[in-house]
């Protein structure tokens, strides 16, 4: 382990850093993106964390920016608006699921 300074802000900071040895791989991209084909728009997680509310249902029709669903990160709650108008086609979560950061939330149609 070695301890290094780090100054953030003007702020000086310990952090301890272990040494990794490399292993071969193939390093992926994870990233996902909204996507918006003809039929399907995809609401992603805009943080990770857990599903506090889920203010919509299948079928119904929303809005843009209207909200769709909570998430707590942190202690604390981060509302999810549509950045779409368009009628709910399928919910991937539930109250109290676990998101990560991009996951699919909503498919509206």
């Amino acid at each position: 382990m070695k301890i290094y300074k780090v100054k953030v802000n003007g702020k000086v900071y310990e952090v301890e850093l272990e040494a990794v040895s490399e292993t071969s791989g193939k390093i992926e991209d994870t990233k996902k993106e909204e996507t918006t084909n003809e039929n399907s728009k995809e609401i992603l997680a805009p943080i990770a964390g857990k599903v506090v509310s889920v203010n919509i249902n299948v079928g119904d029709r929303v809005s843009k920016n209207q909200l769709i669903a909570v998430i707590e990160a942190m202690k604390l709650e981060n509302e999810v608006v549509s950045p779409y108008d368009g009628v709910v086609k399928e919910i991937k979560v539930t109250k109290s699921s676990q998101v990560n950061n991009k996951d699919v939330l909503v498919i509206l149609g």
